[in-house]
């Protein structure tokens, strides 16, 4: 742990680790002796292994990984916490008719976005073959007792754009419990803020500007509460043949998604809606995802390609976050 004070009035506490495959980074905003602050990177550190150890596809004794493995459709009881990011999962996935599908994964790893690299393009009868094992709707969720069952045993359940999200404001949760009122985690990229930074200002949070080969800020937005995400394809993409893929997958189609568009930002209620919808929003592209975000009150950020121009546009319901107010819903 790494404490130090801001340039504000207030003094500004860090910690930072890996998880997921990833970082993780926290800025705790107030005055907490080292005590109270190594207690918190603790059971932070502890949130995200249990989190990590349950919802992992990369290790083979998760509770994911082992439902996974079941090749029958018979109820299998889950965690509270398994069953209510599955919860979420599929209530993204109605709201976006099918865009964001948690069961994706076997053409994710078709198409060389997952542990194996793929060196040619999949054929239409491989792409056939494995959409019959995908989709949201082969899933069903029981309440009491809380249990997940797959109508069809080889469906494989990815949450990979959720997961982080909803680790993000578990963190959120162990720092409340701490008296932390003022604080910002970063989980992989995927944001968690509350209240203010030790300047005294609301968190300001950079949109990469999405060019290939420098990083660099497009535009900032403040928030004092809520969850940021950002999807996007400029960096995520694979050659094959000689023709540039994105690793956004339509379930639908079973192919990378075809637009201009090349990032998404979400701000929301929470860290994981805000991954989820990103997702679901950069498989959509900016003109049917525009479409979903008016109707569902999302505060969205579009850039595209128009032309040779990168262009942004943005929902109504981000109008109050570039304004510094919180969106609505989301």
């Amino acid at each position: 742990m790494l404490a130090a004070c801001s340039s504000g009035s207030s003094p500004e506490s860090r910690f930072a680790g890996e998880t997921m495959g990833t970082t993780y980074t926290v800025k705790v905003v107030g005055e907490f002796d080292a005590a109270r602050l190594q207690t918190m990177e603790r059971e932070v550190a502890a949130a995200l292994g249990r989190i990590d150890g349950g919802m992992s596809t990369y290790i083979d004794d998760s509770e994911l990984s082992r439902i996974n493995r079941l090749s029958s459709s018979d109820w299998s009881p889950v965690s509270d916490e398994l069953f209510a990011v599955l919860s979420e999962a599929l209530t993204i996935s109605r709201m976006t008719d099918g865009a964001f599908d948690v069961t994706v994964g076997p053409l994710v790893n078709l198409w060389g976005f997952g542990p194996d690299d793929a060196t040619d393009k999949p054929s239409d009868a491989r792409i056939h073959e494995v959409m019959a094992t995908v989709g949201w709707r082969r899933l069903e969720l029981r309440e009491e007792p809380a249990a997940v069952r797959k109508r069809r045993g080889d469906v494989y359940i990815d949450l990979s754009a959720i997961a982080k999200g909803y680790a993000a404001d578990a963190v959120a949760e162990v720092l409340a419990r701490h008296g932390a009122t003022d604080f910002l985690i970063e989980i992989g990229g995927d944001l968690r803020a509350e209240g203010r930074s030790g300047d005294g200002e609301p968190w300001r949070i950079g949109i990469e500007h999405p060019a290939p080969g420098r990083r660099t800020v497009h535009r900032v937005v403040s928030t004092e509460s809520g969850g940021v995400a950002t999807s996007g394809d400029y960096r995520n993409f694979r050659e094959i043949e000689g023709r540039r893929y994105s690793h956004a997958i339509d379930p639908h189609t079973g192919h990378p998604a075809e637009h201009g568009t090349v990032s998404v930002t979400v701000v929301a209620t929470t860290a994981m809606r805000a991954d989820a919808l990103a997702t679901a929003l950069i498989v959509l592209g900016a003109d049917k995802g525009m479409a979903l975000a008016e109707r569902e009150g999302v505060a969205a950020y579009f850039i595209e390609w128009h032309g040779d121009e990168l262009v942004a546009r943005h929902s109504t319901a981000m109008d109050k976050v570039l304004s510094g107010r919180a969106p609505d819903a989301g």
